[in-house]
């Protein structure tokens, strides 16, 4: 199955930390973070059917309402 990967800029390192412990607990779902530029972000990969990019785009909006998706899908 395809797979898509979302990446968000999140408010801080904090939610960067908590957000990759969720998404830890989801199936089929990796995320990383990604850090070099002073802002805190994540990259999650996850299966490319429009239920799981919801679930992704819910998650981080639950963790974070001022996050911003980076590389929209």
């Amino acid at each position: 199955m395809q797979r898509t990967t979302l990446t968000f800029r999140l408010s801080g390192p904090h939610i960067q930390r908590d957000l990759l412990h969720e998404f830890a607990l989801h199936h089929d779902v990796v995320a990383s973070a990604l850090d070099g530029d002073g802002t805190a972000k994540i990259a999650v990969q996850t299966i490319s059917s429009p239920a799981a990019l919801w679930d992704v785009r819910a998650t981080v909006g639950m963790f974070d309402d001022g996050a911003v998706e980076l590389e929209a899908q």
